[in-house]
């Protein structure tokens, strides 16, 4: 091969390599270009999700609170009419702290939780304080967030058969707080039996019967006229041997005074721990939010015979004058389990102090 040859072959094979190479860089570029636009997509794609996700966390936490701010407007328009033209006098004296006391009573809170709110309010701030009405409204607010306190929702053991015996008086809302409370729980995934031990009011046990079966709720009844500790007795019987989770007992409402229906109740309480050793028993005593001070004096007495583990109030969105749940807090220091605030069966609110002081104060906090 001539000279001239070789140099036109090897200048022929260089070309080649060179759209080779070429070649393979765009490709490489492409793939790699590929890559980065897939991993950015995913990035996106994941970060818009964290977003939604935290939106609707947040949407939730909002809905939460308009809910309880709609269902407790009552009461919070009575606080807010006691307290936001009260508070706006310089002139703090015994005259103003007087007239304090007399409009937390008018919220329906006892004299002497009243004067405790007063009492400590006032030792928590110094005397240069005393002179601002906004840092002792600030302090009595913190006040009864401390009193509160004393009855945040205890959490329940659910160990073998939990038994929750719903007591109260007549018209107190227990028949349809059973339901609401099953219905909670059977959104937590438990399995619950209702028994209709109310086997003293006319027509009692086909009211509960038909709310139950209505709402897809398991019940166990018998007849009208049998005896209520062994309507209870059958029915620990039968959660046990079908592996229930809870058994919520429903019981005859019945006045405090009356001695003979609360001995009753203890010999329903007897027969409860004698055939379920194992297994949990809460005492939940339901207290109509409208009664007012004589709220006091059930949940005294029931707690005297019985021993209640529980309080729930009902019909609070009924209420204006809802300040006689701190009295119940400051002087029985029973955990407030729920609230319930209508006729609907999901009207029903697990009690948190925090967030209910927040939802009553919230405009002036």
């Amino acid at each position: 091969m001539s000279k001239n040859k070789k140099n036109i072959f090897y200048s022929f094979i260089d070309k080649i390599n060179f759209f080779k190479k070429k070649k393979n860089n765009n490709i490489d570029f492409t793939i790699k270009d590929k890559i980065d636009n897939k991993l950015k997509k995913k990035k996106i794609y994941l970060s818009k999700n964290i977003i939604v996700k935290k939106n609707k966390k947040k949407t939730k936490k909002n809905n939460y609170f308009i809910y309880l701010k709609n269902k407790f407007l009552k009461t919070k328009k009575k606080f807010e009419s006691v307290f936001r033209s009260f508070f706006i006098v310089k002139k703090i004296d015994k005259n103003f702290l007087m007239n304090l006391e007399e409009k937390l009573i008018s919220c329906d809170i006892s004299f002497k939780t009243s004067q405790k709110i007063i009492k400590n309010s006032i030792n928590n701030i110094n005397h240069n304080q005393l002179k601002n009405p906004k840092i002792i409204y600030q302090s009595i607010i913190n006040e009864m967030k401390n009193i509160l306190k004393k009855s945040s929702k205890k959490e329940i053991i659910f160990k073998n058969l939990t038994i929750i015996l719903l007591v109260g008086i007549n018209g107190s809302g227990k028949t349809t707080t059973i339901v609401k409370i099953s219905k909670l729980y059977q959104k937590k995934n438990k399995t619950v039996l209702v028994s209709a031990a109310d086997t003293f009011r006319a027509a009692a046990v086909s009211q509960i019967k038909n709310l139950c079966e209505k709402n897809k709720i398991n019940i166990f009844f018998k007849d009208s006229k049998s005896d209520p500790a062994s309507v209870v007795y059958d029915s620990i019987k039968q959660a046990i041997s079908k592996n229930f989770d809870v058994l919520i007992i429903d019981t005859a409402g019945r006045l405090h005074t009356n001695i003979n229906l609360m001995n009753e109740l203890k010999k329903i309480v007897r027969v409860i721990k004698k055939n379920n050793k194992t297994g949990t028993l809460e005492i939940f005593l339901t207290i109509d939010s409208c009664n007012g001070q004589n709220s006091l004096v059930q949940a005294d007495l029931f707690n005297k015979f019985l021993g209640v583990t529980g309080i729930i109030l009902t019909k609070f969105d009924g209420t204006s004058k809802g300040g006689i749940i701190f009295s119940i807090s400051d002087q029985f220091e029973i955990p407030i389990q729920y609230i319930t605030t209508g006729e609907s069966i999901n009207d029903i609110v697990s009690f948190n102090s925090k967030q209910f002081v927040k939802t009553i104060f919230k405009n002036e906090l």
